[in-house]
């Protein structure tokens, strides 16, 4: 009986860290969703590379790209949630317009890199990919 018990419990504990890692992928998303309001690109790449007829070359330049790219934009939408939770408490606890506002700029600064980041990804991937693939690449997004 100990045995199913303990087997049971190991698990419910393994189900629980995959839903754990699960639910941070999931808050990273919305994270980085919420950050700004631009097409994420490169996921549509990612999964329809076969669909896409990508090349070798090709494949290893968009892996390259969100090698390069997507630590920093998940640093930037991270600071971002963190900097709002900072500027609600702010509001809060009675900070001066001019301490809120400076917490505000700061935050759209870093929405700004990001957007930036996301234009410069559909330009080079334009570059790269050519118009008419990246075409279809858009129509995929459209219909997620």
């Amino acid at each position: 009986m100990k045995k199913i018990v303990c087997s049971a419990l190991m698990l419910l504990f393994a189900f629980g860290s995959v839903h754990a890692a699960d639910m941070d992928k999931a808050k990273l998303m919305a994270a980085v969703k919420h950050a700004h309001p631009l097409p994420n690109l490169m996921r549509v790449i990612v999964k329809n590379q076969d669909m896409l007829a990508l090349s070798e070359e090709q494949k290893q330049s968009v892996a390259d790209w969100m090698e390069k790219h997507r630590p920093i934009v998940k640093e930037l939408a991270m600071s971002i949630r963190d900097g709002e939770k900072a500027l609600h408490e702010a509001a809060l606890n009675g900070a001066t317009k001019e301490e809120m506002m400076a917490k505000l700029d700061e935050l759209l600064k870093k929405r700004r890199e990001i957007a930036e980041l996301k234009i410069d990804c559909r330009d080079t991937m334009r570059n790269l990919l050519g118009y008419d693939k990246l075409q279809e690449v858009l129509e995929l997004y459209k219909d997620m």
